[in-house]
């Protein structure tokens, strides 16, 4: 898994062989004002995938949601959406405050999108998955 972009609020690993994306979202983007590059960096990652592509996305090291950042949110649905996003397991924590704004962005996207509270059995469901699939 390679790290194709490093930053305070967000993570973001490339499998390209396995055709899959991890985005690990950090305590620092429940804050952030802003996040200029944040679009640029997803460009970049989902040029370098085919449609069919899965993707794990873990905000259970978030301290909550931030509702300045939502449009940015939905842009990124609706590029994973224009990506051919095959299936996308979200880790949550345990509270459900990240999970109502999943919940929302889900619904407005249309996006397959499995909840999970525990990363391991997101990674599994995932896995299972990518071994169904056609070589």
């Amino acid at each position: 898994m390679q790290l194709v972009a490093y930053r305070p609020e967000y993570r973001i690993y490339l499998d390209t062989l396995q055709n899959h994306v991890v985005y690990e979202r950090r305590e620092e983007q429940t804050l952030a004002q802003d996040m200029p590059y944040f679009l640029a960096d997803w460009h970049r990652v989902l040029a370098r995938l085919q449609p069919g592509f899965t993707m794990l996305c873990d905000v259970s090291h978030t301290l909550g949601p931030n509702v300045r950042l939502v449009p940015l949110y939905v842009q990124l649905r609706e590029l994973l959406n224009a990506a051919g996003l095959a299936l996308l397991a979200e880790v949550h924590p345990p509270s459900l405050t990240m999970q109502a704004l999943s919940r929302l962005l889900s619904e407005r996207s249309a996006l397959p999108v499995h909840r999970f509270t525990n990363r391991a059995e997101a990674e599994y469901f995932l896995l299972g998955h990518s071994l169904a699939q056609p070589a």
